[in-house]
């Protein structure tokens, strides 16, 4: 059976257009929209774009764009060819249709938007954007208290779930330790130790703490907390393993009386 293949979208009429025309353009026809979460996706992104800024300006919204992809994306920064143009006034586009960006002048007279506000509009439920503020008043309140509810529920799980797994992360915390007393939480853990820790941590100096490090968090990071622990338990035994053959190894090359002394501590 062939393969259904899909059509590459072709960018090549962007070239051929002054960049700033095609900023404009972009912003004016708001042509690209992914998938059933973008909305969500252009919230996050443009209160990244506008950091602690009050305004943006046309001169300065590629230079800004391509500063947010580089940190939410984790990449390199891009620079500002005609396709990035496209795409920042893509996102500037899709701001102002959903009420997320006013358009005004900046102190110099040039077109520039102010982000209405720095809270997110738009959340993710159920694997779609959903707006969750700016709402007519009565979809607010009934909104407002959705949302109430569904925080209740979602701190009772993760109460709950924070009980049920605390046996298995003690069990788990204490076998790292059976296999590597001298284990370590590195940069890995940052998010998880901040701002208790730093790494590089010695998991015995801080063994009661991290077993009960993971009440109080949602549920979805104490289950991200339960899979790291879980993925230092073969690195640990290996690393126990090398430690104790090379203490035998050591002792074997010792005088009987200095290899017996050793053979005490280990």
């Amino acid at each position: 059976m062939a393969r259904l293949r899909r059509e590459k979208r072709d960018y090549s009429h962007l070239y051929q257009t002054p960049a700033p025309e095609v900023l404009e353009k972009a912003i004016q026809n708001c042509s690209f929209k992914g998938g059933p979460r973008w909305e969500h996706y252009v919230n996050k992104d443009l209160i990244t774009l506008f950091g602690e800024l009050q305004t943006v300006s046309l001169t300065d919204v590629v230079e800004r764009y391509l500063d947010m992809l580089a940190a939410t994306r984790n990449t390199m920064r891009e620079k500002p060819t005609a396709f990035n143009h496209s795409r920042a006034g893509n996102l500037i586009g899709w701001g102002l249709r959903l009420s997320l960006l006013e358009e005004v002048l900046d102190e110099t007279g040039v077109r520039a938007w102010r982000l209405v506000e720095r809270e997110l509009r738009w959340d993710v439920h159920n694997g779609r954007a959903r707006q969750i503020r700016g709402l007519p008043d009565g979809e607010q309140a009934a909104m407002d208290r959705k949302l109430a509810t569904g925080r209740k529920r979602a701190e009772t799980a993760a109460r709950k779930y924070a009980a049920k797994i605390a046996p298995e992360l003690k069990s788990d915390i204490d076998l790292i330790l059976r296999y590597d007393p001298e284990a370590v939480l590195d940069d890995k853990f940052s998010e998880f130790l901040k701002p208790w820790f730093t790494p590089p941590l010695a998991v015995h100096a801080a063994y009661g703490a991290l077993l009960e490090l993971h009440h109080g968090w949602p549920k979805e990071k104490q289950q991200h907390w339960k899979r790291a622990i879980a993925r230092e338990l073969t690195p640990a035994y290996f690393r126990g393993e090398h430690r104790r053959k090379t203490q035998r190894a050591e002792a074997e090359a010792m005088s009987d009386d200095d290899a017996a002394a050793l053979g005490d501590l280990i």
